[in-house]
């Protein structure tokens, strides 16, 4: 398993990263409140994506703030409906992913903050034209090349933004265009700036973020991590 580490976005944000094994951890230590949440996971397979989940947040942030106690929860309300915090907050930003056996979350000081990890896309047309708008996807050539695999990369950082934003997939994806701008390139990451294109977006979603600090990087087999903040 990757161990928990820190990362910086562009302009200095630090990330810290925290790892958890989804079909092997022990939910015996959730919180009375995360262990509420555990009982409403329908599936087997969500409930171990739930244990590991949290038990990554709390590495995180075990990591970034030793001594901070919390509990992870969800925004019950609001256009960021399902969005995952900590309660108490400390001032700190929480975003969780789940991918084969794995999961991470990233937790950082400040404003909203996406991950996703994901590994390697290997999808037909049917899926490029509904994760993607028109010509969206060309943009990441130029800026993977010889770094990661492009479609794997762009559909990670699509959903890091989408949960910077708040809205995940009820966004329309083909009415969402990211412009990925390279910054810098260097080893297995990519320093990226990203602005959104949006149009005809249904009410309720609320506003877009205009323009976001993106890092991509190069995991084992083909995958990618995305953070967007």
């Amino acid at each position: 398993m990757w161990r928990a580490e820190r990362l910086r976005l562009p302009g200095g944000r630090e990330v810290v990263l925290g790892w958890g094994e989804v079909g092997r951890e022990d939910g015996s230590t959730l919180s009375p409140l995360e262990r509420e949440g555990l009982a409403r996971c329908r599936t087997d397979k969500r409930r171990r994506e739930f244990i590991a989940g949290r038990l990554a947040a709390h590495r995180a942030l075990a990591l970034l703030e030793p001594e901070a106690r919390a509990e992870v929860t969800v925004r019950e309300d609001g256009p960021d409906a399902g969005r995952p915090l900590f309660s108490p907050g400390h001032g700190l930003a929480l975003s969780i992913s789940h991918s084969a056996e794995l999961a991470v979350a990233a937790v950082s000081r400040g404003g909203a903050l996406g991950v996703d990890l994901e590994q390697r896309v290997e999808a037909g047309g049917a899926f490029l034209e509904e994760a993607f708008a028109p010509g969206e996807l060309a943009g990441y050539v130029p800026v993977c090349a010889g770094h990661v695999e492009p479609v794997t990369a762009a559909w990670a950082l699509k959903e890091a933004v989408l949960k910077v934003w708040g809205v995940g997939l009820r966004a329309p994806l083909q009415k969402v265009a990211l412009r990925p701008v390279l910054l810098q390139a260097g080893g297995d990451a990519l320093c990226l700036r990203v602005t959104l294109d949006t149009w005809e977006l249904p009410p309720g979603l609320g506003e877009p973020p205009p323009a976001l600090a993106a890092l991509l990087v190069a995991w084992r087999a083909g995958a990618v991590l995305a953070l967007a903040g």
